[in-house]
């Protein structure tokens, strides 16, 4: 049997989630398309169907390879949202006990919140590193969303060819 770990923290949670999927033996996907010229959409019906084929090669490629990034930071996110709630609420605890052994008033939400964060260490870093990973799916989705309407506009102009060269 393996012995466990004393110290928990969502990175080693990470890694152990990271190695579980490497052991499936599947390969992560990784788009090693040649550097492209930007592609100008003002002039898409200039492009001959084999470079517009290769834009579509390489859009789509491009977003398969977010997407997977997309779900890699969300499953960061997840871990850490639930290691800073499950710290948040053990200190709340300790500190309403706190509070009623001292029998002192009880703080505000707000003032309580402050107080937790103002003396652990640990949680602040959490709550960094959730922003941190809250802005990097931001940026990555933004991407995302770049590629899959570049993707869709080249896609709707082969398949206007397709139907033209039909009629």
């Amino acid at each position: 049997m393996q012995e466990r770990e004393t110290k928990w923290t969502p990175m080693k949670a990470l890694g152990r989630a990271r190695k579980k999927v490497d052991s499936l033996g599947i390969p992560i996907f990784s788009p090693d398309l040649a550097e492209r010229e930007n592609l100008n959409f003002s002039e898409l019906d200039k492009y001959s169907d084999k470079e517009l084929e290769g834009f579509l090669t390489m859009y789509g490629g491009y977003e398969a390879f977010l997407e997977t990034k997309v779900a890699t930071i969300e499953a960061a996110l997840g871990a850490l949202e639930a290691s800073f709630n499950e710290g948040y609420s053990a200190s709340l605890y300790k500190l309403t006990q706190k509070y009623e052994a001292a029998q002192k008033k009880k703080p505000t939400k707000d003032e309580i919140r402050g107080e937790i964060m103002f003396e652990n260490e640990q949680l602040k870093q959490v709550k960094r590193d959730i922003i941190e990973q809250e802005a990097e799916l931001r940026i990555v989705r933004g991407l995302l969303d770049t590629y899959d309407k570049a993707y869709g506009t080249v896609s709707r102009i082969v398949t206007l060819r397709t139907k033209g060269a039909q009629d």
